[in-house]
């Protein structure tokens, strides 16, 4: 009896994949970005912060300065933390003394976000730990590669943001 001989492609086996340009580089982006949030966690765990709230209160430090007011609108847009999630963590946040909420002057539909005495302490401390994390990502790294990462990503961001802009 013959016997047959099988195609290394069967019915069940999937096609092969093309190679890709750019999917070893994406494949690095993320596994730093996933291992950069890692280690932020546990960097502001002893401060007892979440990494949520740390992003607020980064926000709120690096904005402090601004003449506009920094309005729950504007924290959603300029924060990670996405709008859904955004009032529950003002809320903790406020609970824990760290914020004030107060009606804006200019609409009453707006509530401005300020930083209390205390939320500004831990947020220089919690700046301070953010600080350690990114000393020891661009250690390794020439003034040149650092700023050369920064061009390339915010290329990266701005062809992402376009995609977005046309998906939407």
């Amino acid at each position: 009896m013959p016997t047959q001989t099988t195609s290394p492609r069967t019915a069940a086996s999937p096609p092969a994949l093309l190679p890709l340009r750019g999917l070893s580089s994406w494949l690095a982006v993320v596994r730093t970005y996933q291992k950069c949030s890692e280690v932020l966690v546990l960097a502001i765990k002893p401060l007892g912060l979440k990494l949520a709230q740390h992003d607020v209160l980064m926000t709120l430090l690096m904005t402090r300065h601004t003449a506009e007011p920094v309005t729950q609108q504007r924290l959603a847009e300029n924060s990670y933390v996405t709008k859904s999630h955004m009032s529950g963590v003002l809320t903790e946040m406020a609970v824990m003394g760290w914020i004030t909420r107060s009606n804006s002057a200019d609409d009453k539909r707006s509530r401005v976000i300020s930083l209390t005495p205390l939320g500004l302490t831990l947020a220089k401390r919690a700046y301070a730990a953010q600080a350690g994390v990114i000393g020891v990502m661009m250690q390794p790294l020439s003034d040149r590669q650092v700023d050369e990462l920064e061009r390339t990503s915010r290329h990266a961001t701005l062809a992402l943001a376009e995609m977005v802009r046309r998906m939407v």
